[in-house]
C-alpha cells in the first residue's frame, strides 16, 4: 500500500516547533568511498532543533534527509553471469530523531530517543517505515569521567536489532577528551576555541526494501538489502565563526558488507567488500 506525500510528512514531522526553539542548526554533509564494484556516495542534509525547558530536561529534534547512491547494480552481485547495463542504485533515508533527556540527580541523567525512519528506493510501502529508539543512563563518576551504557534499536549491522550500548568518556584538561565504547570511540584534541581534531572509530549500517525482488541462481528471492561497515577516520573541524562550522573527514573503513535476504530472512547471503578508504566534508550553520 503507497503513502502519500502528506502522510510521509505527518509520520516524520519534528515533534518540536521552531518558534519555540532555544537553538537551530543547519548541516550538510558529503561521502564517498569505494566497493568491490563501483562506490558508495552519500549526501545529507539536516535540521537540528533544541530546547531546554529548565535545569534538567533538554529536548533535542533532527530531522535528515540522505541520499545514497551505489554506482553499480545490486543484481551484479547476486547474478554470476549476469549482464550489467553499468546503472547506478539509489536509496532514500528520512530520519526524525526525537530525544528527551532528564537529570535524575547530581550524578544521573536520563535520555530516551525515538526515531521514526523511511528507508526506501524509488516508491514507498509501509514496510518501509522503521521506528528505531535508544534508552541510555549517564551516570558521572567524578568531574572529569562518566559512563554510559543503554540498549538502541538500530540497523548498526545491516539489519534492525537491539544492541547494549556503552561509552566511558573522560576530560583529561580543556584540550582533551577521550570516549571509549561502543558502538563509537573517539579521542578529541583542540588547540584552541576554533580548531578540533578527533581521531574516531564508528560502526555504522543502513537497510533497505528493494522496489523489484531479485532471484539469484540457487532460486531464492531476494527482497532487503543491507549495508555495514567500521570506519576508522581523522576528523578536522573548524569554527569559521559562531555560525559557521566545517568539518572534513577522512579514513579506513573494514569489515565492509552487503546483507541480502528475503522478507521473513529465512534466506540469507553476505557479500563481503573491499576495505579502503573514504573521505567526508560537512559544512553546519548554526542559527
Amino acid at each position: 500500500m503507497r503513502i502519500n506525500n502528506f502522510t510521509k510528512l505527518l509520520i516524520l514531522i519534528p515533534f518540536i516547533g521552531i518558534n519555540a526553539q532555544k537553538g537551530c542548526a543547519l548541516d550538510w554533509n558529503l561521502q564517498t568511498e569505494p566497493i568491490n564494484k563501483g562506490t558508495i556516495k552519500q549526501t545529507e542534509i539536516g535540521l537540528t532543533l533544541f530546547k531546554t525547558t529548565d535545569t534538567k530536561i533538554k529536548l533535542t529534534n533532527i530531522f535528515s534527509y540522505k541520499s545514497t547512491t551505489i554506482t553499480d547494480e545490486l543484481k551484479d552481485y547476486l547474478l554470476k553471469d549476469y549482464a550489467t547495463n553499468y546503472s547506478s542504485t539509489h536509496f532514500n533515508t528520512y530520519e526524525n530523531n526525537f530525544e528527551f533527556s532528564k537529570q535524575l540527580n547530581d550524578k544521573t541523567r536520563l535520555t530516551f530517543g525515538i526515531q521514526p525512519t523511511l528507508n526506501f528506493e524509488n516508491h514507498i510501502t509501509f514496510s518501509d517505515v522503521m521506528l528505531l529508539g535508544s534508552i541510555e543512563i549517564n551516570y558521572n563518576i567524578n568531574k572529569n569521567s562518566s559512563v554510559d551504557f543503554g540498549i538502541k534499536r538500530t540497523t548498526l549491522f545491516g539489519t534492525v536489532d537491539w544492541l547494549p550500548t556503552f561509552t566511558y568518556n573522560h576530560q583529561f584538561n580543556e584540550h582533551v577528551y577521550i570516549k571509549l565504547g561502543f558502538p563509537k570511540s573517539s579521542f578529541s584534541f583542540s588547540n584552541s576555541i576554533r580548531n578540533k581534531f578527533s581521531i574516531n572509530n564508528d560502526f555504522n549500517g543502513c537497510s533497505y526494501n528493494l522496489d523489484e525482488y531479485i532471484i539469484n541462481d540457487d532460486l531464492n528471492t531476494v527482497s532487503k538489502v543491507g549495508f555495514s561497515q567500521m570506519e576508522t577516520t581523522l576528523q578536522f573541524a573548524r569554527n569559521m565563526d559562531k555560525s559557521w562550522i566545517i568539518t572534513a573527514k577522512g579514513g579506513y573503513s573494514t569489515n565492509k558488507e552487503f546483507k541480502f535476504s528475503d522478507n521473513n530472512k529465512t534466506y540469507e547471503i553476505n557479500q563481503k567488500q573491499k576495505n579502503g578508504s573514504l573521505f567526508s566534508i560537512s559544512i553546519k550553520y548554526k542559527i
